[in-house]
């Protein structure tokens, strides 16, 4: 079914508010729902709403605590039961869930209390996505600084949580990696389920690729700056148009969407997100018929 969505993760730019600020977050939702063409919401589960402990890709020993760490301390926590009632009284469709970053950082440390963290937040994640009534979960999957990944674990340990839940396709993302002789596109086609991010994938210069695994895309992530109504992808080798040409023409991918704006919304306004989904919804060729019957 093609669908469009939004991703929640910089949402709270546009009330001036800090960008894990949950309840300007949903309040928007509701706002940006009500008010534009889409179809529902990437919800973006952050680390900072963890109280585990402080975001682990902002983290490494032996580097200073960056600003990530610094907001999880004054920011509020959030269980998964407590964001699924929340959302869930909005009566806003979660089209896929974000899980918190931290999932590949924790599974390829090594260490078995970081390995069983990372395996907590899958479950959770899963957990919330059906919840939320959410088919599809997002997860960046290994950790991007490492210089060796165990593919076979990886699987191994997707393959034990995603058996209880089914109906949730476990998506994995094409995140940068350092792993010697690997690119993303290789680390992703051991997988089932791809979440395909169009910034990273024209990075390592593999979008053209990933026609090769269109069957196994559930979800898009399109990239692009909103400047003013427009939206902008700041590319050498490709243009806004022409990526969505290309999935739209050659690939004919016909699945979900999510729109992740690039830089928050520093140069625009709720009107200017609201009129440019709109149009973006028309380059699409999806219906305007834009809310879940």
């Amino acid at each position: 079914m093609k669908m469009l969505s939004l991703s929640t993760g910089s949402l709270a730019h546009l009330l001036g508010k800090e960008y894990y600020d949950f309840e300007a977050i949903t309040s928007l939702m509701n706002t940006i729902y009500v008010r534009s063409k889409i179809d529902g919401f990437e919800f973006q589960k952050m680390a900072e709403w963890d109280s585990v402990g402080p975001p682990r890709d902002e983290y490494r020993e032996g580097r200073q605590v960056g600003f990530r760490a610094r907001a999880w301390k004054s920011a509020s926590k959030y269980t998964p039961q407590r964001i699924a009632h929340a959302i869930r009284k909005m009566g806003i469709p979660i089209l896929s869930v974000h899980a918190n970053r931290d999932t590949g950082i924790c599974i390829c440390s090594g260490g078995i209390g970081d390995i069983n963290r990372g395996k907590e937040i899958i479950r959770e994640t899963l957990w919330l996505c059906r919840a939320l009534k959410s088919q599809i979960a997002v997860f960046h999957y290994w950790d991007t600084w490492a210089n060796q990944i165990d593919i076979a674990l990886l699987c191994r340990v997707l393959d034990q949580y995603h058996s209880r839940y089914p109906n949730v396709k476990a998506s994995i993302e094409n995140i940068p990696t350092c792993a010697e002789q690997l690119t993303p596109f290789e680390l992703v086609s051991h997988f089932n389920s791809i979440t395909l991010d169009t910034r990273w994938a024209c990075m390592y210069d593999e979008l053209e690729q990933f026609y090769d695994l269109v069957p196994r895309i559930v979800n898009i992530h399109l990239r692009g700056r909103l400047d003013g109504k427009q939206w902008v992808f700041d590319s050498s080798n490709w243009t806004f148009e022409q990526i969505i040409s290309l999935i739209r023409n050659k690939w004919k991918y016909s699945g979900l969407i999510t729109l992740e704006p690039e830089g928050g919304y520093q140069n625009a306004t709720l009107e200017d997100l609201v009129d440019a989904l709109k149009t973006l919804r028309k380059k699409l060729g999806y219906s305007m018929k834009s809310k879940i019957q």
